[in-house]
């Protein structure tokens, strides 16, 4: 941890303890001050959070709330990879830390578990410094591609933990939703696999 981490993590914890902010939106703006101080700090995670897993994305977990509530990851996207459209179904807050990323996010037309249609709605080239949310239902599907130069790494807070974070995946070409949790592929390192074989929503 770093003094910078600390600090997020305990703005965080005061943000959902802090019943006078009525909903996502207020908890997480209330993040961002934290975040904002963290993604000017020099020195503010772990080098070894920057780092791609082997070349392909990865998620390096910084921190865990004991309580499940949340959890902060150093998400790295070496150039040129993209997430694929997903959906995250609950609140994050994420900022951006090096490289740039391409974000697409999408407005959902109909959505039955295991088929969505969806149409792009905005897009956007976020580079260091800048911050954005997740907020669903309406704003929870998107896509990220690294556009360089070199590796985008963005720090994630999100809900739940890395294990019961709903996340969902969409197959562009048939509609299909599919299943798109986060595994630990190493100690403290996560990514998200497409369950192919098991089309609807998460638990």
């Amino acid at each position: 941890m770093t003094e910078a981490l600390d600090a997020l993590v305990a703005a965080t914890e005061a943000a959902l303890a802090d019943s006078s902010l009525g909903d996502d939106r207020a908890r997480a703006e209330a993040i961002v001050p934290a975040l904002a101080a963290l993604l000017e700090d020099p020195d503010p995670i772990p080098d070894a959070a920057r780092q791609s897993l082997d070349g392909a994305a990865v998620g390096n977990l910084l921190h865990a709330d004991p309580d499940g509530r949340f959890h902060i990851l150093a998400v790295v996207f070496p150039e040129g990879t993209s997430s694929g459209v997903h959906h995250h179904g609950c609140w994050g807050v994420i900022g951006y830390l090096q490289g740039s990323d391409e974000e697409t996010r999408y407005r959902c037309l109909a959505d039955s578990g295991d088929k969505a249609s969806l149409e792009e709605s905005s897009r956007y080239h976020w580079r260091q410094g800048d911050i954005t949310f997740l907020l669903p239902p309406d704003e929870g599907w998107h896509r990220v591609r690294s556009a360089g130069p070199g590796d985008g790494v963005s720090v994630h807070v999100l809900c739940r933990t890395p294990a019961d974070h709903p996340h969902r995946f969409w197959d562009r070409q048939t509609d299909a939703v599919h299943p798109y949790p986060f595994f630990e592929v190493a100690p403290g390192r996560w990514r998200s696999e497409v369950a192919w074989d098991e089309p609807g929503t998460l638990p």
